[in-house]
C-alpha cells in the first residue's frame, strides 16, 4: 500500500482528487489531521490560494498588504510543510513531489493586467521547485506540477486528470533511459497539455 499526504481537503478539486486515490487503493492522509503516518510515498501541495482583493493593475499602483498574504499563503507556508513532510517522504518508496499552479502564472502565458498578488507568489513558487528538484532529483524525487484549471474544467474530471499525472511515470524517448522525461521539472494543466514555466 502506498501512502499519500495531501496538505487539505476543502473544495470539489482537492475532495475528489483523494477519493480518487482511495479508489484505487491508496492510503490518504490529511496533513495536520493524519500526522501518525510513518512514510509518504507522494506528497500532493493543493494550495493555491488567491485574494480577492488582488485585483489591481500596475496603474493602480501594486497593494503590498496582498502580496504580503498570499505570498505567505503560497509560498511560505509551502515551503515550511514540504519541509516539515520532507524526512516522511525519504522513507518512502515513491519519492514524488506534486504541487499546484496555473498557467495564468506563466510569465510566457499570462495575458491579465491584474492578479500580480497571486502571479508572483506563483513564480516564486516555481524558482523554489527548481531549486527543491535540483537538490532532491539525483536521490531519486519526481516531480508533477498541475493546474487544475479552475473554472474552466469541471473539479470531478480536473481530480482525474490529476489522479493520472500524478501516479503515471513519465517515459524514456524511443527507450533511451539518457532521454528519461522524469528528471525535467514541467507543468500541466487537466487537458493535459505541458506549460512553459
Amino acid at each position: 500500500m502506498k501512502n499519500i499526504l495531501i496538505t487539505k481537503q476543502s473544495n470539489e478539486f482537492e475532495i475528489s482528487l483523494a477519493e480518487a486515490f482511495k479508489r484505487e487503493g491508496y492510503i490518504v492522509y490529511v496533513a495536520g489531521v493524519d500526522d501518525v503516518v510513518d512514510k509518504i510515498d507522494i506528497y500532493i501541495d493543493v494550495r493555491d490560494e488567491r485574494d480577492s482583493a488582488d485585483n489591481f493593475t500596475i496603474r493602480d499602483g501594486l497593494n503590498e498588504d496582498v502580496i504580503e498574504k498570499v505570498y505567505r499563503t503560497n509560498v511560505l507556508k509551502s515551503m515550511e510543510m514540504l519541509e516539515k513532510y520532507l524526512p516522511l517522504l525519504d522513507e518512502g518508496d515513491g519519492k514524488r513531489i506534486c504541487f499546484l499552479t496555473a498557467a495564468e502564472a506563466s510569465i510566457n502565458e499570462t495575458r491579465d493586467a491584474d492578479g500580480y498578488a497571486y502571479k508572483l507568489s506563483k513564480a516564486a513558487l516555481h524558482m523554489f521547485l527548481q531549486m527543491v528538484a535540483n537538490r532532491l532529483t539525483p536521490e531519486g524525487y519526481t516531480y508533477r506540477i498541475y493546474d487544475p484549471m479552475y473554472d474552466k474544467v469541471d473539479p470531478k474530471v480536473s481530480a482525474e486528470g490529476a489522479f493520472n499525472y500524478f501516479t503515471r511515470r513519465r517515459g524514456t524517448e524511443n527507450g533511451d533511459p539518457m532521454r528519461d522525461d522524469e528528471n525535467r521539472l514541467v507543468f500541466r494543466d487537466a487537458l493535459g497539455r505541458e506549460h512553459a514555466w
